[in-house]
C-alpha cells in the first residue's frame, strides 16, 4: 500500500462482488474513490464456481476503473466470507521461574504452535492468527506483558484456517486478471473491526449474519476475533415453513414476505386474513396473518436456540449479551426484526441496522482500516534463519 495511491480492494461474498478503490492520507484515513457492487454466476457461497466468468468480469471491470480514474493496478487486497472457515484456539505457555519475559519468548511460542497447526492441517491456509489473551501468573493482561518477571506466562491464540483448493481458486482468477495478492481478510473479521474502529461497540460482541441460505456467528472478545461458525440454513428455512403450513407456493411466500410488515398488520387487528392477491398460484383460503407471524417466530426462535443460545462451541466463549444483526435481504429484514425485539430474546442486546447497503459494506470498510492502520490484536509471526556459528557471531558483533 502507498499513500496518495489509489488501492483496489474487492470483496467475494454470496453471489456478489464489491469493487472498492480507496486512498490513504498520511494519517493512514481512507477515502472511497470508487465503489461497485455487481452480481455473478461465477461465485457460489463465496467461493469460485467458474474462473473463466469471474475472470472476465473481473477483467472488463478492473480495466474499466483503470481507464477511469487513468491509473493502473498490479496489487488487490481481497475480502473472502467462505462457508467453512476452520477456527482453532490454542493456549501456549513458558515457566519462568522469576525470569523476564522477551521478545524472543512469545515469537517461540507464536511460530512453535504455527508449526504444530500448519503441520496438522495441512489441507488448510492460514488467514488469520490473532493474540486473543495473556496472562502472567493466572493475571489477565490487556498487552503483551514484555519486560515483566514471573513464575508462568500464559498465551492464548486463534487460528483462522481456510481450506486451501478455496484459496488456490481465488488466486487462479486474480492471476489471470495480472494482479497479485497483497492481503486476504477474512469478512466476519472485517465487519467487527467496522464496529469497532467506529466506536459502534465496545471490546466485546457478537455479531449474527442471516442470509437466504446461510446464518454465521462470529465473537469477538477484547479486541480479539475468537470465533467464528457458519450454518447452511437461513431464510429459506422460515419460507419452506409458511409454504408448507399454509399451502402456498414458494413464490407466493416470497412475494408476501417482500409486501407486508406484520407489525403494522397485527398492530390494528390480529384476526386479518390474508388478501386475496397474495393468492396467484394456490387457491384462496382463509389464512390470519397472526399465522404467518407465529411460524416466523417458532423458527427464528428455534434457529437463534441452534446458532447461538444452546451452541455448545461458544458456550465458554461468550461474555457478553451485545448482539448485532445483520440481515442481508430488506424483504425479511423488519419481519424479524420485530420477532427478534418481542419474543423471548429481549434480554439480549439485539441491535439492528436497516441500512442493508451499510451492513453490506461493513466488510469493505472495516479492510480498510485493517489495511491502512493493522490491528493490535492480530499477530504476525516472526520467521527465525539458522545462522552458522560465524554469521551469528558477525551479526552480534556488529549489533
Amino acid at each position: 500500500m502507498q499513500l496518495n495511491e489509489p488501492y483496489l480492494i474487492i470483496d467475494i461474498d454470496g453471489e456478489k462482488v464489491i469493487f472498492f478503490v480507496v486512498l490513504f492520507n498520511e494519517k493512514k484515513n481512507f477515502k472511497v474513490l470508487k465503489k461497485i457492487i455487481l452480481e455473478t454466476t461465477g461465485i457460489q457461497n463465496g467461493r469460485v464456481i467458474n474462473i473463466e466468468t469471474f475472470s472476465q468480469l473481473l477483467k472488463q471491470t478492473i480495466n474499466s476503473i483503470e481507464d477511469d480514474i487513468n491509473f493502473f493496478f498490479s496489487n488487490v487486497a481481497i475480502v473472502i466470507n467462505p462457508n467453512k472457515i476452520n477456527c482453532l484456539n490454542v493456549s501456549g505457555y513458558k515457566k519462568l521461574n522469576g525470569s523476564q519475559i522477551t521478545n524472543d519468548d512469545i515469537g517461540y511460542i507464536l511460530n512453535d504452535i504455527k508449526k504444530i497447526i500448519l503441520e496438522s492441517e495441512n489441507n488448510d491456509y492460514l488467514v488469520h492468527l490473532f493474540n486473543s489473551n495473556f496472562s502472567l501468573d493466572s493475571d489477565n493482561l490487556e498487552n503483551l506483558p514484555i519486560g515483566l518477571f514471573g513464575e508462568f506466562y500464559n498465551q492464548n491464540m486463534t487460528f483462522f484456517l481456510v481450506n486451501k483448493n478455496i484459496i488456490k481458486n481465488i488466486k487462479s482468477v486474480f492471476n489471470n486478471c495480472g494482479l497479485n495478492i497483497e492481503k486476504i481478510i477474512l469478512k466476519t473479521f472485517a465487519e467487527g473491526i467496522n464496529l469497532l474502529s467506529n466506536n459502534q461497540s465496545d471490546k466485546n460482541f457478537t455479531i449474527i449474519r442471516l442470509q437466504k441460505n446461510r446464518i454465521s456467528v462470529s465473537l469477538f472478545k477484547n479486541k480479539s476475533y475468537v470465533f467464528t461458525e457458519s450454518f447452511n440454513f437461513g431464510f429459506n428455512l422460515i419460507i419452506r415453513d409458511i409454504s408448507k403450513l399454509c399451502s402456498l407456493k414458494i413464490e407466493e411466500v416470497e412475494n408476501l414476505m417482500k409486501k407486508i410488515e406484520l407489525k403494522n398488520v397485527i398492530k390494528n387487528n390480529n384476526e386479518t386474513y390474508l388478501e386475496n392477491s397474495f393468492f396467484y398460484v394456490s387457491p384462496y383460503r382463509k389464512i390470519k396473518y397472526q399465522l404467518i407471524l407465529d411460524i416466523i417466530t417458532a423458527r427464528i426462535e428455534e434457529l437463534f436456540e441452534i446458532c447461538y443460545k444452546k451452541n455448545t462451541n461458544i458456550k465458554n466463549l461468550k461474555n457478553s449479551d451485545t448482539i448485532y444483526i445483520y440481515v442481508d435481504s430488506s424483504e425479511y429484514y423488519k419481519n424479524i426484526q420485530y420477532v427478534l425485539e418481542n419474543g423471548k430474546y429481549t434480554s439480549l442486546e439485539c441491535i439492528f441496522n436497516s441500512n442493508i447497503e451499510q451492513n453490506f459494506l461493513g466488510g469493505v470498510n472495516g479492510a480498510c482500516e485493517l489495511i491502512g492502520k493493522g490491528w493490535e490484536k492480530e499477530a504476525i509471526p516472526i520467521s527465525h534463519k539458522k545462522k552458522s556459528i560465524i554469521s551469528d557471531f558477525f551479526s552480534r558483533l556488529f549489533s
